[in-house]
């Protein structure tokens, strides 16, 4: 599997998250300024709510962009060729008989892009399954822990 590929996919689906945010953040702010949202009572709260929600989704645009500017920049990094499971390691672990492929980087946890008909889940430092797998190489058994007993097949 092509590692370039893998990168570039996921900062193609958090740049398309990034412009739904700001989307979504500007309707609702224009909602919460326009004219039918304001209040009729002192009970009425749809236009703070509103300008809660563009709040929200703004702080949530800010984490995308930071997220694709992180991995743009450690791009060369990432993308080296590795022995062992770090950040930038594109792992292919077998659960039981079940394979899943990783690939590490420093932000980006959880998101799960499709290159060439493979599922690729990111993973960060932080998670448990990152603690369990660092410094692995392929053909190492997962130490003891939480979650499924399996091997590391691949490293790149």
């Amino acid at each position: 599997m092509d590692k370039a590929a893998v990168l570039e996919a996921v900062i193609g689906l958090l740049r398309e998250d990034l412009r739904k945010s700001v989307n979504a953040s500007r309707e609702a702010a224009d909602y919460a300024t326009h004219e039918e949202s304001r209040a009729e009572s002192k009970w009425d709260t749809q236009g703070l709510e509103a300008s809660y929600l563009a709040a929200g989704q703004a702080g949530q645009a800010r984490q995308w962009a930071e997220a694709v500017t992180a991995l743009e920049g450690a791009r060369d990094s990432l993308l080296r060729p590795r022995m062992d499971i770090g950040n930038g390691a594109l792992a292919v672990c077998d659960f039981g008989g079940k394979e899943e492929v990783f690939f590490f980087a420093p932000v980006a946890g959880g998101v799960v892009v499709s290159v060439e008909g493979t599922e690729v889940t990111v993973i960060t430092p932080q998670s448990p399954l990152a603690g369990r797998l660092a410094g692995l190489r392929a053909g190492d058994a997962l130490p003891p822990g939480p979650g499924a007993a399996g091997r590391v097949t691949r490293v790149e």
